[in-house]
């Protein structure tokens, strides 16, 4: 058998770093989003827990505690949603930009 020669490509030369184009875009943090929605559903849960009437069946901590699980789980997906919409605008709002690669001894900062 013979064996197979790959065509090497040659490396390139060290010499000035070409300008690289790059796209800038802000971020929204997700966890903040979600920490929030849960704060708004369970502050509703305790606006509902003590606004309505009370229950011959159920104590108002009962009633609470039923309600801020599932207030809190649909504020946690609101958050979410906020932070999806959050982020498709702040991506259509990105701009392209030019960075130049640092050579020497400042490059690994």
């Amino acid at each position: 058998m013979e064996p197979h020669q790959h065509d090497a490509q040659p490396s390139p030369e060290p010499g000035p770093s070409r300008p690289i184009e790059v796209t800038v875009r802000r971020s929204p943090k997700f966890w903040p989003f979600l920490v929030a929605g849960a704060f708004v559903g369970v502050f509703a849960a305790i606006i509902s827990a003590y606004t309505g009437q009370e229950s011959a069946e159920f104590t108002r901590g009962t009633v609470l505690g039923f309600l801020a699980v599932f207030f809190g789980m649909g504020g946690l997906a609101l958050g979410a949603i906020a932070w999806l919409v959050t982020d498709r605008v702040q991506r259509k709002r990105a701009r392209r930009a030019t960075a130049v690669p640092l050579d020497g001894p400042d490059a690994a900062r």
